[in-house]
């Protein structure tokens, strides 16, 4: 049995589609009773998988792979808890019939103390990492959010819909498919912010 798992890439992103459906009415004024109604603007919508950002955006990979880092010790420690807990339960499970109940005793209590030494460190690590994980990501998601205003602007887009949170919330029932901006985006935000080391950016097919 596994008892721990840590995935700092499991991160919902809601900012961009906030930053971008915002342009949308930054520019409206508000209406006077009566007043004729202000005209609709015109342009495209499209759609964006924000969701594909953590594993195509490199500013993301680099800050993830950063943190896995930083906390791979800690990770193994606690794994590590949870393997001997694991081998000791087998250990009594399999030979207590061939032990004496004094022994058994005492290996049940040392895994209760390990049960409640594991749960601890996991939870500070846990808590840890998602501290550090959010002040990480926090500066790329405001730049994903202004660099939204940007391709927005320039590509004549008037209203962007987050695939991510529109499918899960029910909001979306269909797309055309070719409204899907997700790589291009990806590939324009990866050319205008280069990371060391990183891979040339997809090029457009």
């Amino acid at each position: 049995m596994r008892y721990f798992k840590l995935a700092l890439t499991a991160v919902a992103l809601a900012t961009l589609g906030i930053a971008a459906s915002a342009q949308v009415t930054s520019g409206l004024t508000p209406q006077k009773p009566g007043a004729a109604p202000a005209a609709l603007p015109k342009g495209k919508v499209a759609v964006i998988n924000t969701s594909a950002f953590q594993a195509q955006v490199t500013e993301f990979k680099a800050r993830i792979e950063a943190l896995n880092k930083q906390f791979e010790p800690r990770v193994k420690d606690v794994q590590g808890i949870a393997d001997r807990i694991t081998a000791l339960e087998a250990t009594v499970k399999t030979q207590s019939s061939a032990l004496p109940a004094a022994r058994i005793a005492e290996m049940a209590e040392q895994i209760e103390t390990m049960k409640k030494d594991y749960q601890r460190k996991g939870e500070d690590l846990q808590a840890d990492a998602g501290r550090a994980r959010d002040k990480a990501f926090e500066p790329i998601q405001a730049k994903l959010g202004k660099f939204a205003e940007l391709y927005t602007a320039t590509r004549g887009i008037v209203l962007l819909v987050d695939l991510a949170n529109a499918v899960q919330s029910g909001t979306l029932l269909w797309y055309d498919p070719r409204s899907d901006i997700t790589q291009d985006f990806i590939n324009e935000y990866n050319k205008a912010n280069p990371t060391p080391g990183a891979p040339p950016a997809t090029p457009k097919p």
